[in-house]
């Protein structure tokens, strides 16, 4: 396993992350088996939200019984709208103990927002943000589902009033040519969005890295109806192609080239057997060059 760092963080974090949305209807047995696992592999980073509901308290129990919380980072997202917008000092602080109960911790890492709304003033999230890192709740926090430009502007704010700003960006990052988004207010971020993360170095935490299983050909109506194309189909294809050459599937080539971007990357997986653990953790270590990572994407 391979760690990198984000910004107001002192610690590291597994290049793979591994997202809790899957815990719910397995058997919690099964589900400790495939987290003992991931920790065993070096993984330390759990991916965990307000609306997973009961797999925070799956999650939870598995903690409680390890006794192991010193090497894990939580990201924790919380703000999800529920039918309407969340984005309030009142809504963050009652995500983030809840949170915490579920889980049994009384620290979140790394606080990500589910959803941005657009008509809350970023300066208002960064001062109320800020008061929680004061009162000793969270270390960092971040966006999933912002607009880059979002993300610039909290952090000129913070930068301007000597304040702690976003510690990284949380959208979705696929080989896969996305047609249209998984869920309501959902973003795929753009190439321009990738060229401000290259010219920043942010850290990307992308969701859905391989697609959901659209590089495994999947056949979930709901993968197929949002990343099935004649890209995509052209970008799987290159994809088994170039993992023949190194003994790779195809969705550990996909994985690479999240990992494999100009700016420090890391790949949210939905680890739901031991075997994917196995199989995922292995993709850190795979280098790209820069003209495989175009081919890959652009067929040139």
């Amino acid at each position: 396993m391979k760690y990198g760092r984000i910004p107001h963080l002192d610690k590291d974090i597994s290049k793979i992350v591994c997202g809790t949305d899957w815990l719910m209807g397995v058997p919690p047995g099964d589900a400790f088996k495939t987290l003992d696992a991931y920790l065993a592999a070096g993984g330390n980073c759990f991916d965990t939200a307000h609306c997973y509901g009961a797999n925070s308290n799956i999650l939870g129990a598995w903690l409680k019984a390890r006794h192991n919380h010193g090497k894990i980072v939580f990201l924790n997202k919380g703000n999800h709208p529920y039918g309407s917008p969340r984005l309030t000092a009142g809504d963050t602080s009652s995500d983030i103990f809840e949170n915490h109960y579920n889980l049994g911790i009384d620290h979140t890492d790394l606080y990500v927002f589910h959803r941005d709304d657009e008509n809350v003033p970023v300066e208002t999230v960064v001062d109320f943000m800020n008061g929680f890192i004061r009162r000793g709740l969270i270390t960092a926090y971040g966006g999933s589902n912002w607009r880059v430009e979002r993300v610039a502007a909290a952090n000129a704010y913070a930068e301007k009033s000597g304040q702690q700003g976003f510690s990284c960006n949380n959208p979705n990052l696929t080989l896969a040519h996305n047609v249209k988004p998984l869920w309501g207010g959902c973003l795929t971020i753009d190439r321009a969005g990738r060229d401000w993360h290259r010219e920043t170095q942010l850290p990307l935490f992308a969701w859905s890295s391989a697609a959901r299983g659209y590089f495994a050909e999947t056949e979930d109506p709901e993968v197929i109806a949002s990343y099935d194309c004649d890209l995509s189909r052209a970008r799987r294809d290159r994809a088994n192609e170039l993992g023949a050459k190194y003994g790779l599937s195809a969705t550990q080539v996909a994985l690479a080239w999240v990992l494999n971007q100009p700016f420090p990357a890391f790949a949210l997986c939905g680890l739901r057997k031991v075997s994917d653990v196995e199989q995922n953790v292995k993709v850190p270590d795979v280098t790209l060059s820069a003209a495989e990572m175009k081919y890959l994407e652009d067929g040139e």
